[in-house]
């Protein structure tokens, strides 16, 4: 009987000419760029057009928001599960059919009555974050990691950043080119059949669980000895640096799991409410329409940028340093916003916001492989990331409130900026948790 860590005949991915995470690599940047439907950054585009098309306010929309991806937070914990028990495969094909179909139904969301618009809306909104937001970007980026271990941080990378850089880069221009030529709710609809298109060939034929299971180890590592398992039959690969393996519950135990969380609302708060409002607030601040929605390629590039940089860091130094460095870019980029006055202010404001992006999203998807292991990656990120997700829901609520009553963004930018700096000290103590190691659990 074959062994149930090795199988008996070469395996695809063991008859590749070179290492099979790479392929691993590109599927899991694809399943984050075609998550862009789900991502406030894309969803900024939307906004405007269906503010007028479904004649809601911009506090209203910014609530169903926030209720949507509230919703959806709880979630998380569901799919992280579902991906341990199920694998990558399996929730992958799922996702990309609902996900697909939900990025349709969007468009068919009704102006009237003003009940079934409310309904539409929160209904759309939960489904884009919990498959977009949620299972898809964190599908791509968990493929990954338990494909790789020392060059974590850097294949990383290069699947977040080129999944965000094609996801955002390329999508929010076509998408505001396809609103003004055809309208937003065609606009919807090619996104949808989109997703389909794009990810479901290699969803069914390229996606493989985890390197072992393939008779290989991660990194492409020579294994210390190949031998003979009792039965007879090829032994599993056996590396030569044994790994952290924590359960859910002991990593609930640990003083950095909670350091990690609330520096992670940095982003997931701060960040996205401002790319949320990206373009109104640009507008109010004399910015051309154009350029303010042009200006989002700039958030894309510079994610590109900082999650390249923040690889080769977290594969070198200890990754709460990276957090540190991705969130004083942050505060930059809120104090800019305050004084930005013209078009090449809003590049520059829209870069430091990509690159604090790019840094926090490659450091988030790294650091809980890293400090917790692989095995039980899934429940450990679906237990946490629904945390991150409840004040992402919260984060464009406040300045799109102030904005309705104040008629500007400067009141909700110092509150930002004094929820921050507390946020960056939390960074600095989110340190690798010691005193643990269980390969075999």
């Amino acid at each position: 009987m074959a062994s149930p860590d090795r199988p008996s005949k070469p395996s695809l991915p063991q008859r590749f000419p070179f290492f099979y995470g790479w392929v691993i690599v590109f599927v899991g940047g694809l399943s984050i760029a075609t998550s862009a439907p789900g991502q406030t950054n894309l969803i900024a585009i939307f906004v405007d057009p269906m503010i007028e098309g479904l004649d809601v306010s911009r506090s209203t929309i910014s609530t169903l928001f926030a209720a949507g991806t509230l919703a959806a937070s709880f979630g998380m914990a569901i799919i992280g599960f579902m991906i341990d028990r199920y694998g990558p495969r399996s929730i992958m094909i799922f996702s990309v059919l609902v996900f697909g179909g939900v990025v349709m139904l969007m468009g068919v969301i009704p102006s009237e009555p003003a009940l079934a618009t409310l309904i539409g809306l929160f209904l759309g909104f939960f489904g884009l974050r919990l498959l977009g937001r949620g299972a898809l970007n964190m599908l791509g980026t968990i493929m990954v990691a338990l494909w790789f271990r020392k060059k974590r941080g850097r294949a990383t990378s290069y699947a977040s950043g080129a999944g965000w850089l094609v996801g955002l880069g390329v999508f929010p221009p076509i998408a505001s080119w396809l609103i003004g030529d055809f309208g937003w709710r065609e606009t919807w609809f090619v996104m949808g059949a989109g997703i389909w298109i794009i990810m479901l060939p290699p969803a069914f034929f390229l996606i493989r669980r985890t390197p072992e299971s393939m008779g290989l180890l991660p990194d492409g590592e020579t294994p210390v000895e190949n031998g003979e398992s009792a039965d007879g039959e090829p032994a599993a690969p056996v590396s030569a640096d044994p790994e952290d393996s924590w359960t859910v519950r002991e990593a609930l135990r640990t003083r950095s799991l909670y350091f990690i969380l609330f520096a992670s609302m940095a982003w997931a708060t701060l960040g996205a409410g401002m790319v949320f409002h990206h373009t109104s607030l640009l507008e109010a601040r004399g910015v051309s329409s154009d350029a303010a929605a042009w200006s989002i390629s700039a958030i894309a590039v510079m994610n590109f940028v900082g999650n390249i940089v923040a690889g080769r860091l977290n594969d070198r130094f200890p990754n709460n340093y990276t957090l540190v460095i991705a969130q004083s870019s942050l505060m930059l980029a809120l104090l800019l916003a305050l004084v930005v006055n013209n078009e090449w202010q809003a590049w520059v404001y829209a870069g430091l916001l990509g690159l604090t992006q790019g840094m926090v999203l490659n450091t988030g998807n790294v650091i809980w492989a890293n400090y917790f292991g692989r095995k039980n990656l899934g429940s450990i990120r679906g237990a946490t990331m629904w945390v991150v997700g409840v004040t992402s829901a919260v984060g464009p609520l406040p300045i799109g409130l102030l904005f309705d009553i104040t008629g500007g963004y400067t009141i909700g930018l110092w509150l930002y900026i004094a929820l921050l700096a507390p946020m960056i000290v939390s960074a600095a103590f989110a340190v690798k948790p010691t005193g643990h190691l269980n390969p075999g659990a």
